[in-house]
């Protein structure tokens, strides 16, 4: 019988620019980590935040294990996302907007590595008293990333995880990773067969797709979504369809909060037996957008969710 264990696992400040690092406990199997970012910042006379707020202060969070394991390496928007589609809103979260004064912002997110939405979570549990060393690094931004007038004074994040303690995986049962890994390119000029090549021999459970414009998330740049291998077609959705069936799935409370996004829900019943497994028959995997230039600087962002499974077991049967 396996029970809760609620514990603080450290913290680290905000220097623009440069990469933190916190050293995780290594005792159980590892459910979630829980992140506050509190934010200190003076605002001008006319302050202007980009979409994602203070989300856009973490260029990456990455969790890496025995030093060369890379198990998340995205940025902090994707992870306010995995709330946003799986419970139809993000995490508690505070933007202090007042004009030609100093004021405080906070932001939750978590570091999932129990999947959210599956039959069982707990598939993708981190074990982490496997490993020698368990780090999540995170790598800041700056003022200009948040927006315009707006002048970052401090800023702390604190990491706190839920873990499972007397859990053990089932005999035989190999050990697997929720892996979540972003590219990002920019969109110079119009095309309805803008390609985007994704690695293969892997299990992809979704593939979320962000567009841009100098910086704000915006429906304008991204009309269809298309994902195939060779002539194999696995989706094919019009973007303004996409969104809308995203919005209804995930059941999304406030739509503009699922504005310049889509995302292909590869794993929509919960199962990793429905996930799009380029392990065998496939060789190429490609993203293919219809998209069209916005005045400014357009950038794509994937997101991509992959079920990592090893060889090896936890338990010998």
């Amino acid at each position: 019988m396996a029970r809760t264990y609620l514990r603080k696992e450290g913290q680290a400040s905000y220097t623009a620019s440069t990469q933190s690092r916190i050293q995780l406990s290594r005792n159980y199997h590892n459910r979630y980590l829980l992140c506050k970012l509190t934010v200190n910042h003076t605002n001008g006379a006319a302050p202007v935040f980009k979409t994602d707020g203070m989300a856009n202060l973490i260029n990456a969070v990455q969790i890496v294990a025995n030093g060369n394991k890379t198990i998340k390496h995205v940025d902090a928007k994707k992870l306010v996302f995995n709330a946003l589609y799986a419970k139809g809103k993000p995490m508690q979260n505070s933007l202090f907007t007042t004009a030609s004064t100093a004021g405080t912002s906070t932001l939750y997110f978590t570091v999932d590595f129990s999947k959210r939405g599956m039959v069982r979570p707990e598939d993708t549990i981190e074990n982490s008293s496997l490993y020698t060393t368990f780090d999540m690094m995170i790598d800041w931004a700056n003022s200009a990333a948040v927006g315009t007038d707006v002048t970052i004074d401090s800023a702390t994040i604190e990491v706190a995880s839920n873990q499972l303690v007397g859990y053990s995986r089932n005999p035989n049962e190999r050990i697997a990773h929720n892996v979540e890994t972003q590219l990002t390119e920019e969109i110079t000029s119009s095309t309805t067969e803008y390609q985007i090549s994704l690695p293969v021999k892997k299990i992809y459970q979704q593939i979320l797709i962000g567009a841009f414009v100098d910086g704000n998330r915006s429906n304008a740049v991204i009309n269809g979504v298309k994902l195939k291998s060779g002539t194999t077609i696995f989706a094919d959705w019009r973007a303004d369809d996409l969104r809308a069936d995203n919005i209804d799935r995930h059941e999304v409370i406030t739509e503009a909060n699922a504005d310049g996004l889509l995302l292909l829900d590869l794993v929509g019943r919960g199962r990793n037996s429905d996930a799009l497994d380029t392990r065998g028959e496939f060789n190429t995997l490609e993203l293919v957008l219809d998209v069209t230039k916005q005045s400014g600087t357009n950038n794509v962002t994937v997101w991509t969710d992959v079920f990592d499974v090893e060889q090896s077991v936890e338990i010998k049967g």
